[in-house]
């Protein structure tokens, strides 16, 4: 089998012949390209425009051009849409070149992380952590990486953003859970405006919908340290155990008076049960300043299971299932804090 060599695109006689005790090496023009400012890049087809902005400011003028338009970085959200759902979306912008969204900074109240930092380093980074620092600043970082372990493939975690996995507000995200009863604080701006929410109850209005105005965009999340005497988990139920979409996802937080075993803050938090994320809040406020043990175990199974119904014909069926699994992950989460607290018994 003979290789003939099109002569319209090189000259071969222009090569410098081949050293075999030399290396091939990295070209040096490419290596140079990371340092270059970088520039705003723009494709128009008939149906869509897509831009690649450069610097924060740009994409803010963007968005504030164009309200509509639709941040991508991992593409594992709006290319499904379009691929499978036949959407369109006439504007579309990348930011995954602008160093504000691609920060981590580690500051006195937890770890921020730029909007369009792929889960692969939020992984990495939280693993660093919880090796370094004390075992009761990362109860909330554990929780984080209990998600991320069963978050889809290495692939799609190193493309896909925390930022976009925020925004797209899904009812079954595995993460956003976690956000909420941890109270990570979002840092959101627009032009001539900058603002910080706690992710609440109030962060997800309605399906698919979230707090930010159409002209703003996330710009960090921070992920807080836990408190002593604070004690944070996350859970997961899936048809299988890895790379699937939840059937019910949960975080849960409680934080105790000093010293003691009575509930200061307590906080659980629910995918799966409604068309949003969202938090049981008529169950935990009964429980403040009650005592962690089986007399709150029973009110807490009790209340959830009146707070978290779910119609008979509510999408995604198994109705029955899911909330018993409201109720098992409390339980869970009941006795891993007691394991913590180094009590078998919660009268001791």
């Amino acid at each position: 089998h003979q290789v003939i060599l099109s002569p319209s695109l090189f000259n071969p006689e222009e090569f410098m012949p081949l050293d075999p005790t030399q290396e091939p090496i990295f070209p040096p023009e490419l290596l140079r390209l990371k340092d270059t400012p970088q520039k705003q890049l723009r494709f128009e087809g008939e149906r869509v425009t897509w831009i690649q902005a450069s610097t924060l400011q740009e994409l803010l003028d963007l968005k504030a051009q164009f309200p509509e338009a639709k941040l991508v970085v991992g593409n594992t959200e709006i290319g499904i849409e379009m691929k499978f759902k036949n959407k369109l979306f006439p504007m579309i912008v990348c930011p995954a070149w602008i160093p504000e969204l691609n920060s981590v900074e580690h500051g006195p109240e937890g770890i921020s992380f730029g909007a369009s930092c792929p889960l692969s380093l939020v992984e990495k980074t939280l693993v660093d952590a919880v090796a370094k620092l004390c075992a009761y600043k990362t109860e909330v970082f554990k929780g984080v990486l209990e998600q991320l372990r069963w978050f889809a493939g290495k692939q799609v975690k190193s493309v896909a953003s925390i930022g976009g996995n925020i925004i797209t507000a899904s009812p079954i995200s595995d993460l956003n859970t976690v956000f909420m009863a941890s109270g990570a604080k979002l840092t959101i701006v627009s032009t001539g405006t900058r603002r910080t929410v706690r992710m609440d109850h109030n962060f997800f209005p309605a399906y698919r919908k979230t707090l930010l105005a159409p002209e703003e965009i996330l710009l960090s999340i921070e992920i807080p340290y836990s408190r002593e005497g604070e004690y944070f988990s996350a859970f997961k139920q899936a048809s299988r155990r890895e790379d699937d979409i939840a059937k019910v996802t949960s975080g849960m937080r409680v934080l105790f008076h000093p010293g003691t075993v009575q509930v200061k803050e307590l906080a659980l938090c629910y995918g799966g049960m409604a068309d949003r994320t969202i938090s049981a809040l008529k169950t935990t406020r009964k429980q403040i300043s009650n005592f962690w043990n089986e007399e709150l175990l029973q009110d807490v199974c009790a209340g959830l299971a009146e707070e978290l119904s779910l119609a008979p014909d509510a999408p995604g069926g198994m109705v029955e299932f899911r909330r018993t699994l409201t109720l098992s992950f409390f339980f869970k989460f009941y006795l891993t804090v007691l394991k913590k607290l180094g009590k078998e018994n919660p009268e001791d």
